[in-house]
């Protein structure tokens, strides 16, 4: 009988937090996620559910906090710290602090979009454009309205009030 990969094996509370915040996280998918921590699909889908469940139970110092819940000031400060240290050490910063390197390139990517004029992404620009669209077809039925006003005080002037009985 063949046994399943992670089956019997009991994960320490860190490696499951870790697991769970880098799915909560990111797009990887839960069969990726399992094969990379070493346990089934079930298993990991099971982390999940209890960690949504009650996230308070978590024992992190960051008490279950994914990358992006962190404040632009606590991002930009891990960044400098991260590119400070040496590669020995910067395995051991991420696992304390439940980050991948892929949450720093990311968040270096949205600081540098930042000091850019345009957007910093092709969601942005998407949205951007969808805005002036929006925008455009809103000026052109204020136009409108304001013509149908205009014409209805021009027909108000020439043939005066409606509610004049003229029996």
């Amino acid at each position: 009988m063949q046994k399943r990969a992670g089956a019997g094996i009991r994960f320490p509370e860190a490696v499951r937090e870790a697991a769970v915040c880098r799915y909560l996280s990111t797009d990887i998918s839960y069969r990726e996620l399992a094969r990379d921590v070493g346990t089934t699909p079930g298993t990991l889908h099971g982390w999940v559910r209890q960690y949504q469940s009650d996230p308070m139970k978590s024992r992190s110092k960051d008490k279950g906090r994914t990358p992006d819940d962190r404040t632009a000031q606590e991002k930009f400060a891990l960044l400098l710290k991260a590119r400070t240290l040496p590669d020995e050490q910067l395995g051991e910063f991420l696992r304390t602090e439940g980050l991948r390197e892929g949450d720093l390139e990311r968040w270096e990517q949205e600081a540098l979009g930042g000091l850019e004029k345009g957007p910093s992404n092709e969601a942005q620009s998407r949205q951007v454009r969808e805005l002036e669209r929006q925008g455009r077809k809103t000026a052109k039925r204020l136009k409108e309205a304001e013509a149908l006003l205009e014409l209805q005080k021009k027909v108000q002037a020439l043939w005066g009030d409606a509610d004049d009985d003229t029996a």
